[in-house]
Parts: structure tokens; C-alpha cells; sequence
């Protein structure tokens, strides 16, 4: 039997029938792993709209999202270990490979064309865009994302690593600027602050943090969210920054793609975008 995080609050607000679903959830975890909501409703007797609020009073946006942190907590209840019959060998590199490229298949699964459109209008605008740089690992994924809009020739791009003058930066700048927030727990405490300050002056956030409900991407205008295994070893984080990497190049290939596009339609005089 799995376990849940979930938070007397969360418990407290499902409903009876809700309820019902969460106890089929805890005694038959395996038999739903690879279903589909709409399978899953006919075994639990709920129409998939009932299904869906259920997973989303859980903090999810959706049934696909919940059964990612299904197979998230059945890993966790057996150590972080996958063992073949009769061995008691830790998961093959094979294993830690499959589960990666799930993480990247399920993390492209939500990116949303909006959030896409959203990002190439702030690209195509001279809007400073200022990318917050806490330090250690992460950093490195701004530091990428900053290259990379240089490479396209993206000017006013500017990395900042010291949270005093980004906050300075916050009270000072221009509204049509905006404000990149990288977070692999979406729970920071300084960039929270600093995105809250970026949101209260009137300047967008856009964020890429984990798939489960945090407060960055709370704020944030556009935010793209990515699955991963948060992880620790003997208190050091090292949780895996593959899916980020995967999301800012995705943004920058399509977005190559777009420019490709908009540009043959403006040649062809037939060109009539929102974006």
C-alpha cells in the first residue's frame, strides 16, 4: 500500500464519493498505473469529471500528473529500489535510464502552445528579461537559457546572482520587463520573495518549476512545469536538472521554428498572427 502526501486540509475537502476513489487508489495502486481516465472511471464507477476534480483537489493538474506521483510514492515506499525475482540488486542503469526518459516524455506532455506563444512574444519584444541566478546547480540552467537566447540574437538579457540587487532591480525597472524564475522544488524561499516583489510591481514571471503545486509557479504569467524524482544524499540535493535543460531547449528549437515560419508567411505577404 502507498502512501500520499496529503495534508489534513486536502482530506477534509473531498467529498464522500471522493473518498470512495481514494481508498480504490490505496488498495489497487498497481491495477491503475497504466490506465486511462476514462478506464479508471469505469472501475471506480465515477464519470472522469469527477475524477479529474478529485486528482486536482489532490494539488494535480490532472489523472496523468497523479499517476506520475502514484509511481513517484510506490518507489519511495520500496527505498528507491526496483529488484528482479529472487535478486536483491538496486535498480539496473537501464532502469534509471527508463525512468529519466519518462521524466523528459511526460515533462514534454505539458508544454502547452500558449505557454509557447506567450514566451515567443516576450522573445520578439525588447522587453529587459532579467534571469534570477541562486547559486549551485540550477544556476547552470540559467546560465544555459541566457546562451541560448544570445545565440538567437536575443539582446537585454541579463543573469543576476545577487538576490540585493535583483530586488533593487525589481523596484526600478520598467513594467515591460520580466523576471525567469528557475526552482527544482518550486518552494525557495528567496525566489519566491523575489518573485513576489517582481509580481507586485507589475513585472511576469516565467517560471519553470516541478509538477506539483508550488508557490513560483503560483505567480508566475507562464509557467512550464517539469517531471523529476527530488532527491538527497546525506543531505546534499542532486536532484536530477535533465527535464529543465529539456524544456529550455524545446523553448528555443520551437521558437527557432516559429521565426522560420512567421518569417516565410511575412515573404508570402499572407502573414496574419496574434502572436
Amino acid at each position: 500500500m502507498i502512501s500520499l502526501p496529503l495534508s489534513d486540509e486536502v482530506i477534509k475537502s473531498l467529498s464522500r464519493h471522493e473518498l470512495n476513489i481514494l481508498k480504490y487508489v490505496y488498495e489497487h495502486t498497481e491495477e491503475i498505473l497504466d490506465v486511462s481516465i476514462q478506464e479508471f472511471s469505469s472501475q471506480v464507477s465515477y464519470s472522469s469529471a469527477t475524477v479529474l476534480r478529485f486528482c486536482r483537489k489532490l494539488g494535480y493538474s490532472g489523472f496523468a500528473e497523479f499517476k506520475y506521483a502514484l509511481r513517484a510514492a510506490k518507489r519511495e515506499s520500496s527505498g528507491g529500489r526496483e529488484h528482479s525475482p529472487g535478486e536483491g540488486r538496486p535498480r539496473s542503469a537501464d532502469m534509471m535510464i527508463d525512468l529519466l526518459s519518462s521524466n523528459i516524455q511526460a515533462t514534454a506532455n505539458l508544454i502547452q502552445e500558449e505557454q509557447l506563444l506567450q514566451t515567443f512574444r516576450l522573445f520578439d519584444s525588447s522587453a529587459p528579461i532579467y534571469i534570477w541566478a541562486p547559486g549551485g546547480i540550477t544556476d547552470t540552467a540559467g546560465e544555459y537559457l541566457e546562451k541560448l537566447l544570445f545565440s538567437v540574437g536575443r539582446q537585454g538579457v541579463y543573469r543576476i546572482e545577487s538576490s540585493r540587487l535583483f530586488s533593487h532591480l525589481m523596484n526600478t525597472v520598467p513594467k515591460d520587463s520580466a523576471v525567469v524564475l528557475i526552482s527544482t522544488s518550486g518552494t525557495f524561499d528567496t525566489s519566491i520573495r523575489l518573485g513576489k516583489l517582481a509580481q507586485m510591481n507589475g513585472i511576469p514571471v516565467f517560471s519553470i518549476t516541478p509538477y506539483t503545486s508550488n508557490e513560483i509557479a503560483d505567480l508566475s504569467a507562464v509557467s512550464f512545469r517539469f517531471f523529476t524524482d527530488q532527491r538527497e544524499n546525506l543531505g546534499a540535493e542532486y536532484t536530477s536538472r535533465l527535464p529543465i535543460f529539456f524544456i529550455i531547449h524545446t523553448i528555443i528549437q520551437c521558437y527557432l521554428k516559429y521565426k522560420e515560419q512567421t518569417g516565410l508567411s511575412r515573404e508570402g505577404g499572407s502573414h496574419d498572427s496574434s502572436v
